[in-house]
C-alpha cells in the first residue's frame, strides 16, 4: 500500500485530503508544519510527500530541501494557492521535485500527480 504523508497548516484541507485518499486505498499519515513533516519523512520514510508551500515554522521549499537531503529518491508534490518565488522553484526541480498543485486542486489532479510518482519509482527499480 502506498503512503502518502500530507503537510499543511490548515486542519480543514489536511482532514479532506486525508478522506479522498484513504478512499482511493492510500495509507495517509499529516504534519502541520515543514519541521513536523521532515521529523514524520525521517521516522516513516512515506512513498509519497504532498506538501503545502506556504506554513508556519518551516516553510514547504525549506522542508523539501531538507528531506531531499535526507533521502535524494523522496517523492514530493508541493502545493500552493499563492505565486511561486522562481528560483527556490528551479532549484527544487533540478533536485527531483515532482511537481507543484496549485489550489485549488481536484481530486482527479492528485491522484495523477501520485500515479506519477509511484510510476517514476517504478522506473527507477
Amino acid at each position: 500500500m502506498t503512503s502518502v504523508l500530507i503537510v499543511d497548516d490548515d486542519v480543514g484541507i489536511v482532514e479532506t485530503l486525508q478522506y479522498l485518499l484513504l478512499n482511493e486505498g492510500y495509507e495517509v499519515m499529516a504534519a502541520r508544519d515543514g519541521q513536523e513533516a521532515v521529523n514524520h519523512y525521517k521516522e516513516t520514510k512515506p512513498d509519497i510527500v504532498l506538501m503545502d508551500i506556504k506554513m508556519p515554522i518551516m516553510n514547504g521549499f525549506n522542508a523539501f530541501f531538507k528531506i531531499k537531503e535526507f533521502d535524494k529518491n523522496a517523492n514530493v508534490i508541493l502545493t500552493s494557492s499563492y505565486a511561486i518565488n522562481n528560483e527556490e522553484y528551479q532549484h527544487a526541480m533540478n533536485l527531483g521535485l515532482v511537481g507543484i498543485l496549485s489550489k485549488p486542486f481536484t481530486t482527479e489532479k492528485i491522484i495523477k500527480m501520485i500515479n506519477k510518482c509511484q510510476s517514476q519509482s517504478a522506473n527507477s527499480l
